[in-house]
Parts: structure tokens; sequence; C-alpha cells
């Protein structure tokens, strides 16, 4: 159980289960059938579809840069923590060289993407 790994120092609110309703676990975890619930777009609040197929555009708000009329994936303000630039996600960034590794300390890659093995 979650509280078995807190202190008295920190305050915990474990939230129902979003397949039962019930708390002490998450809907991942839960032992119930799946429920089987309609799409709901975040966008619009709409039904039978998601927020990314939103035919709604004049609706659609960013993530990324809070803006409407376009969604975080369509975003060009989105800004790349790699190189700092916008434009694009770092997963797309051309710039590997600038960036650097805490698993290992080369420069080129992430920890993510590191092929050495983590140490203890």
């Amino acid at each position: 159980m979650l509280n078995d790994f807190v202190d008295n120092t920190c305050n915990v609110v474990i939230s129902a289960c979003y397949n039962c309703g019930r708390g002490g676990h998450i809907a991942k975890d839960c032992k119930e059938p799946r429920k089987e619930r309609e799409q709901c777009c975040y966008n619009c609040g709409k039904p039978g579809h998601l927020a990314r197929d939103c035919d709604h555009a004049d609706e659609q708000k960013c993530y990324s840069c809070g803006e409407f009329g376009h969604i975080q994936k369509d975003c060009t303000k989105v800004k790349c923590y790699r190189c700092g630039e916008t434009g694009h996600v770092a997963i797309n960034c051309s710039k590997t060289s600038e960036v650097n590794c805490y698993r290992c300390g080369e420069s080129g890659h992430l920890a993510r993407e590191c092929t050495i093995e983590a140490t203890a």
C-alpha cells in the first residue's frame, strides 16, 4: 500500500479508482472488470472523440503555449529542452552534441538513451 512508504511528515491523498470508484488502489491495479467508458474530448468536452481528433479547431487549446486553435502536437511555439529553441521537441532535435548524459557524463545523448548500465 502507498501509505506503507510514507513517513509521518507527509500528507498523502489517495483518490478513488477510476474503474470502480473505491479508494486504496488505482485503475490499473483494480480487480474489478474494466468498465467501458465513452471517450471524452478534453478540448470541447463532447463525447465520441479525443482532443487530437477534435473538429472544433477554434475551441482547441494548446497545453504548451496556452493559445487556442491548435493542440500541443501541432504547436510551433513548443520549446525543446535540449537546445532551448522553439518549433520542435527534444526527440526531434538535431543538436544532440549539445546535451550531456547525467548517467555516464558523455555528450551527445541523454540518460534515458544511455547504453551504460546505471551503478547503484
